[in-house]
C-alpha cells in the first residue's frame, strides 16, 4: 500500500536531542521515521475502532504476536527546507513573555512525502472473525486517511496533513467494507 501525504504547513517530529543553540532538533536522514508512521497510523485506528482493540493488534502487532506489515520511512519527492521557529511561553497573569522561555527548534517545510506499508509475513491468527490481507488493507487504508496531524507543536499550528492511500484507494466501497468488518468483530465480541 502506498499513502502520500500532504502538508498544510510546516512539521516537525524531533530527535529528543537539542543542539547548541537549538532545543528541539529534527533528523535530516530521516525526516518522518517508520517508526513514527506506524504508530500514527496505529492511534489513527484506535480513533477509528476505540472498542476493538483485538481487531487493531491483529493487523499493527502486540508484544506476544508480531504485525505482519513493514513500515518504510517517508520519502520527500521534492528536496524539504528545515528552518528555526522560535517560541515564547506567555505567563497567564501578566500576558508578557515569561523570563527564560525562548525555545529554539527546527521544522520542516514541505508539499509531500510518500511511504509504503508491505506485508513482510504471514497474517496472524485473529482472535476475532478470520482477516483476510484485503481486510488488513481496508483498516491500513482507513487508518492512513484518519491520519490528520503529525509530530510536535500540533496544537501551536504544525504538522497538519492529509493522506490519501493507492491500492487501496480509500473510495466509498473500501469505508463500507470497513464499517462491516468492525460490525463482524463487535458481534464476534458481544
Amino acid at each position: 500500500m502506498r499513502v502520500t501525504m500532504t502538508f498544510h504547513g510546516p512539521f516537525r517530529v524531533s530527535t529528543g536531542q537539542g543542539r547548541p543553540g537549538i532545543d528541539a532538533t529534527v533528523d535530516p536522514e530521516n525526516l518522518l521515521p517508520a517508526s513514527t508512521l506506524k504508530g500514527l497510523m496505529r492511534r489513527s485506528a484506535e480513533r477509528l475502532a476505540p472498542d476493538l482493540p483485538d481487531l487493531v493488534r491483529t493487523v499493527f502487532g502486540s508484544p506476544r504476536q508480531p504485525t505482519a506489515w513493514s513500515w518504510e520511512s517517508a520519502a520527500f519527492p521534492e528536496e524539504p527546507t528545515i528552518a528555526v521557529r522560535a517560541r515564547v511561553r506567555i505567563d497567564d497573569k501578566t500576558g508578557a513573555a515569561t523570563r527564560n522561555h525562548l525555545m529554539y527548534g527546527e521544522e520542516v517545510w514541505a508539499r509531500t512525502a510518500e511511504f509504503s506499508v508491505t506485508r513482510h509475513g504471514l497474517l496472524p491468527e485473529s482472535p476475532g472473525p478470520g482477516m483476510s490481507e484485503d481486510d488488513h488493507l481496508t483498516v491500513l487504508a482507513c487508518a492512513a486517511a484518519g491520519i490528520h496531524s503529525i509530530g510536535a507543536d500540533r496544537r501551536r499550528g504544525l504538522g497538519w496533513v492529509q493522506c490519501a492511500t493507492a491500492d487501496p484507494d480509500l473510495d466509498e466501497a473500501l469505508v463500507a467494507r470497513f464499517t462491516a468488518l468492525t460490525e463482524q468483530w463487535r458481534k464476534h465480541r458481544a
